[in-house]
């Protein structure tokens, strides 16, 4: 008899794997989930929060979530990165039955999260002025697909695996605003600051996987505003019935 999966951690990603169904899981979706995050005393409870559940655990398919930005060798490595970076290293010495997924720019509801995403909805719902880099890139993906693309790794992959869960179109920070722009019929507020910012991602090994199980995805250039139309639809529906 299948036995849900034990969840550690109460945000976004830990929620979406609610009533997921798989015997001998563990999702770890806990722990600090802001790239500017300079605090050791949150990096250090992660820690321990993480070598506690894999000790807790040691015979469980053990699933952690890092960042992608870790696949870019030139992408500078801030204090959170580094950390992220340790916690992957602490996995692959204490267990032999791990999945870590690293993965860009998450986006689910647009609620007020701390993520890139819900931050310019937010400035451009609301006329609030920003800055944005004009050579800045980011990948994305949509959460409900992290729950699928995990499910089906668990399901059909042997572990001890590390790979990048993302869209393989590289947005620029332009193109997101202008995404919002539209479906807001709003113009963003924001000034433009002449940097780069950004990395590539080899998703070879993810595109390989998801054409040999035949996965259903909707990866491509139109991959963003097609996903945040359906969440801004569903968010009106929901508000229609709630004032029913």
């Amino acid at each position: 008899m299948n036995k849900q999966v034990k969840i550690i951690g109460n945000g976004q990603l830990a929620h979406i794997f609610k009533n997921l169904v798989i015997d001998d899981v563990v999702i770890f979706a806990s722990g600090v989930s802001n790239s500017n995050c300079t605090d050791i005393q949150e990096f250090n409870k992660e820690e321990k929060l993480l070598r506690d559940a894999l000790h807790k655990y040691k015979e469980k398919k053990f699933v952690y979530f890092s960042s992608s930005a870790l696949s870019a060798k030139k992408y500078f490595q801030n204090d959170y990165y580094k950390h992220k970076k340790r916690m992957e290293e602490i996995i692959k010495e204490e267990s032999d039955n791990y999945y870590i997924f690293r993965i860009p720019q998450l986006f689910g509801e647009l609620k007020r999260h701390n993520t890139l995403i819900n931050f310019l909805y937010y400035a451009i719902l609301e006329d609030r002025e920003f800055n944005i880099y004009s050579e800045a890139y980011r990948y994305v993906i949509d959460i409900d697909d992290v729950r699928y693309l995990v499910e089906q790794f668990i399901e059909n992959s042997p572990p001890c695996i590390t790979i990048n869960l993302a869209n393989p179109y590289r947005y620029s920070i332009l193109e997101l605003v202008n995404v919002f722009e539209s479906i807001l019929n709003k113009k963003a507020n924001y000034k433009l600051i002449d940097k780069y910012d950004g990395y590539f991602l080899d998703l070879n090994d993810l595109i390989s996987f998801i054409k040999k199980h035949n996965m259903t995805l909707s990866f491509s250039k139109n991959y963003f505003n097609e996903k945040i139309q359906t969440k801004l639809l569903n968010m009106q529906k929901k508000l229609d019935l709630d004032n029913d």
